[in-house]
């Protein structure tokens, strides 16, 4: 008896010791990516109680989530959502399922043939989700939207008769008018196009039709007060464009009735009530000769609907027929010395320039049309929401080929008066230029002396007047290292009666007397710059233009000591210190208001925490978190992080960041991964969730395998590229494994892409520090890739080197020892360290050859060396690229785990993959 009390008293204990040990949190593996979720897409209702957002995982279906403050609802693969205006619905798309999707490919159904997006639409007075089927648009109006509309597929009857069969296939697709309140529903069968007022009092819809011979165009018109679709205009021909004023009284159109590809068309106006008249046409007073109104253009009215902008070009002439044969022709990319951009960038932007037009006024009551833009004064903008009587022009093409080279974007500048069309230069060869809301002034960067100037617009008073010349602050990036002018840190807005701007230095906000009456002030007191702890504008309201500086307004903080993020309130109208309304050790992001209440959400995320949805006050109280996406994560080993400090071999003071995993133990060993770009330390609260890589090593994934990672500031010196990232990675590098004896000082390794990849390709030929590196993308030879083309823009590389990143500061011909000095290719000789490459024939950043180039002379000197190819691949491999990026974080974390953990070389890496192997051994 007594031997089987003891007995049960001893299960008891170990059964109590079970329970209470804490379960041993797991690893990462590649195989949890695919299930972990981001949130994108988030949105506030205008009343500020109902935020909507998508929560998706990086593959497979996601769900749509809109919640309330009692509840929430979660919508299987919605996506895309809106939320009306009167905070009575949402509505959005619905995915297929993506088993749907994945047959349909499999069984390589026609891509116009694959299952369609569906419409959903929750109405939220009564908890009612409603759909419809085969969705090809929708939208709401911006206010007083009280129906919905949306296209569907044109739907063909499966039983038509043959002779039905022989009728001309009609354009367009089924427009559906939602009400929202009542669910009624009306049908308009083949439109093509539809554009609601912003005001929601109105839609306008085109509706074609054809026979054998001609297509014929109805500009319909729905009267949201009557529930009626009225026939405004039927013409033969094609009508495009159709646009409403904001109060839905007045539309404009084009129309042509050309039956060539390369049609003309005239502009219409019309109203509900009058009749479609033509008011724009080729021979239009003030059109310019052989011009007219262009099919691609925008065409919106002023917000107090008094005129009209349109896109004018050269009107378009029919082609004549061809007749010669393919192989007759010849194929050829003529390069002239003169031309203002290179090939490369004219091929690219062809279509683009095809389809390029010039900004036109025309003004209502007048009946007067008005070219502003033209080939010469190519860009032209409006102010006071196209109110304003002046327009800001500015052309770029004195200084377009220089560009090339010298990497700048000066541009001159003009006013134009939108009833004369008179054009006046105010500014010549500048960049940074800001016309002020109400067009009374005009603000510049002088970067000769680092200024800000601005002028009066008035042509009897155009003195320049120097803004911050005489303030002992600099208002430029007093950070920048690259050989090129620092640009300033920027604007946070102007005041609402045109008399002060407001901008930045390094911490604060100041605030300029554009006249030059007042004195400038630092309307934050200082406080940025006594606490080190940069303050900006967080402008909540997008339709104002200017910032209120009567009303209190939010500012985002970001302290530089700590890294820590937050906010501040203050009022612009006064000098005083920002008062504080959060601070945390997280990076804040997303912040958006509803448009009738002060609620808020946001996002806030640091190395532990995913970036969820929150909701606030405006004083960010009442905190209330809305979203949990990851709740597996607490079953997994994460890092933490910590900022470190330590002088780099020239003696300056720098910052990086060392990630650890959350279990580890200074009795341990680990192995250590270094991976840069360049100042990345303001990082330290971002959060890497788990995913397969575009390019780099994931922190989280590494961290929760037994790795540390360490991640430097560099700082560079002008010619010298190359050395400085030695002098500022290897010296933290060393300050680390003298400091902490858990680092394996043997089984350290490198990473980086781009710029990174560079880096690591650099490094590996001037120290035997790092056991393994992988570069992505690296630039190993600097005389060769100076005069290349990235051939994503078209661009030369020069002013890359001589003034942007690549830091040389000179010409090839003018700094040649610079350029062989900072090339790898060049001291490839040296290396000891097995590299591994990604660099992928698709790139249009780096020349893919830069990889090859290293490449092949490693393997000549038989060094270790490895390069990856991923096939038509981009610089970074993207987000739809999902096998390719699990192979590049499969092969990433082989090779560094072969020579940082002492674990089996894969297949690929000691036999290779041969080319008839391809795509049927992965050699894992």
């Amino acid at each position: 008896m007594h031997k089987n009390i003891i007995t049960i008293v001893g299960l008891i204990c170990v059964t109590f010791m079970a329970v209470s040990q804490p379960v041993a949190k797991k690893k990462l593996s590649t195989d949890d990516f695919a299930a972990w979720n981001i949130i994108p897409n988030q949105s506030i209702s205008n009343n500020g109680k109902i935020v909507v957002y998508e929560q998706n995982p990086l593959k497979g279906d996601g769900t749509l989530i809109i919640t309330d403050a009692d509840d929430s609802k979660t919508i299987a693969r919605g996506y895309d959502a809106k939320i009306g205006s009167e905070n009575d619905v949402v509505v959005f798309k619905i995915k297929q399922p993506v088993d749907t999707l994945r047959k349909a490919k499999q069984d390589k159904v026609d891509e116009k043939k694959m299952p369609k997006d569906s419409l959903g639409i929750y109405l939220l007075k009564h908890n009612e989700l409603e759909t419809f089927p085969k969705l090809k648009s929708f939208k709401l109006a911006e206010e007083n939207a009280s129906w919905l509309a949306f296209l569907q597929e044109a739907s063909t009857a499966e039983n038509d008769t043959v002779s039905d069969k022989k009728k001309e296939k009609q354009p367009g697709d089924e427009l559906v008018l939602f009400n929202i309140q009542n669910q009624d529903t009306l049908l308009v069968h083949n439109i093509t196009e539809y554009f609601w007022a912003k005001k929601g009092s109105a839609l306008v819809c085109v509706q074609q039709n054809k026979d054998s011979v001609n297509t014929y165009s109805t500009l319909k018109w729905f009267d949201v007060s009557s529930a009626k679709v009225l026939d405004i205009y039927t013409t033969e021909g094609w009508i495009k464009k159709a646009t409403l004023d904001e109060l839905g009284e007045q539309c404009v159109f084009l129309l042509s009735k050309d039956t060539v590809d390369e049609k003309v068309y005239s502009v219409f106006y019309t109203t509900k009530d009058e009749s479609s008249r033509e008011i724009i046409t080729t021979t239009t007073k003030g059109m310019p000769v052989g011009w007219s109104p262009s099919e691609f253009g925008k065409i919106s009215f002023s917000e107090n609907g008094s005129k009209f902008y349109i896109g004018t070009a050269v009107a378009p002439v029919e082609e004549p027929k061809d007749t010669l044969l393919d192989e007759d022709k010849p194929k050829v990319d003529v390069w002239n010395w003169k031309d203002l951009k290179l090939q490369p960038q004219q091929l690219l932007e062809a279509k683009k320039e095809k389809e390029r037009s010039y900004l036109a006024v025309y003004h209502i009551a007048k009946n007067s049309f008005m070219q502003l833009a033209d080939f010469s004064i190519p860009n032209v903008s409006t102010i006071e929401k196209g109110n304003g009587q002046i327009a800001f022009g500015s052309s770029n093409l004195p200084y377009l080929r220089a560009s090339s080279w010298t990497g700048e974007n000066f541009k001159d500048y003009y006013l134009i008066d939108q009833e004369t069309g008179i054009k006046r230069e105010i500014l010549k060869n500048k960049a940074n230029v800001r016309l002020s809301p109400k067009g009374n002034y005009v603000v510049w960067w002088e970067p000769q002396d680092s200024s800000y100037y601005s002028v009066s617009t008035d042509i009897n008073n155009m003195e320049y007047v120097a803004l911050t010349k005489k303030i002992p602050v600099s208002f430029y990036d007093e950070r920048n290292d690259r050989p090129m002018n620092a640009t300033p840190y920027g604007f946070a807005g102007w005041s609402e009666d045109d008399r002060y701007i407001f901008v930045y230095d390094r911490y604060d906000i100041w605030r300029l007397d554009l006249s030059n009456e007042k004195v400038p002030v630092c309307v934050t007191k200082a406080f940025g710059r006594r606490n080190k702890t940069r303050l900006r504008y967080v402008k909540l309201d997008r339709e104002l233009d200017y910032v209120p500086t009567t009303e209190t307004i939010v500012l985002s903080a970001i302290d530089e000591r700590t890294m820590s993020g937050g906010f501040f309130e203050t009022k612009l109208n006064s000098i005083k210190d920002p008062g504080l309304l959060i601070m945390d050790k997280y990076i804040f992001n997303n912040v958006k208001k509803a448009k009738d209440a002060d609620k808020l959400i946001w996002t806030k995320e640091n190395v532990k925490s995913f970036p969820d949805v929150w909701s606030s006050n405006l004083q960010f109280e009442q905190v209330k978190k809305l979203s949990d996406a990851n709740p597996q994560q607490n079953d997994f080993v994460w890092p933490t992080v910590e900022l470190v400090e330590w002088t780099s071999f020239t003696g300056e003071k720098l910052k990086g960041l060392l990630y650890k995993p959350e279990n580890y133990s200074t009795d341990y060993k680990y192995p250590m991964i270094v991976y840069f770009y360049e100042l990345s330390s303001e990082t330290m609260h971002s959060h890497a969730y788990p995913k397969p890589s575009h390019s780099t090593i994931n922190k989280s994934f590494y961290a929760s395998n037994g790795y540390l990672v360490f991640v430097p500031d560099i700082t560079y010196k002008t010619g010298y590229p190359g050395e400085s990232a030695y002098n500022a990675i290897v010296s933290g590098t060393q300050f680390l494994v003298d400091k902490y004896e858990y680092i394996d000082r043997f089984k350290i390794g490198l990473q980086g892409q781009s710029w990174g990849g560079y880096q690591t390709a650099w490094l590996v030929t001037q120290t035997d520090m790092y056991a393994a590196a992988m570069a992505g993308a690296p630039v190993s030879n600097m005389t060769s890739a100076y005069g290349g083309i990235r051939w994503g823009s078209g661009m030369s590389r020069m002013f890359q080197y001589e003034h942007t990143q690549s830091r040389i500061g000179g010409s090839l011909w003018d700094k040649p020892l610079l350029y062989i000095e900072n090339s790898p290719v060049f001291h490839a000789p040296k290396v000891n360290t097995p590299l591994l490459m990604m660099h992928n024939d698709g790139d249009g950043a780096v020349p893919w050859y830069q990889g090859i180039e290293m490449f092949v002379a490693l393997r000549r000197l038989d060094k270790p060396v490895w390069l990856l190819n991923y096939n038509g691949e981009e610089h970074n491999l993207p987000v739809k690229s999902w096998a390719n990026r699990m192979d590049l974080s499969n092969r990433m974390f082989q090779f560094f785990n072969h020579y940082l953990k002492n674990e089996p070389a894969p297949e690929w890496m000691e036999k290779g993959i041969p080319a008839i192997e391809k795509g049927k051994n992965l050699g894992y």
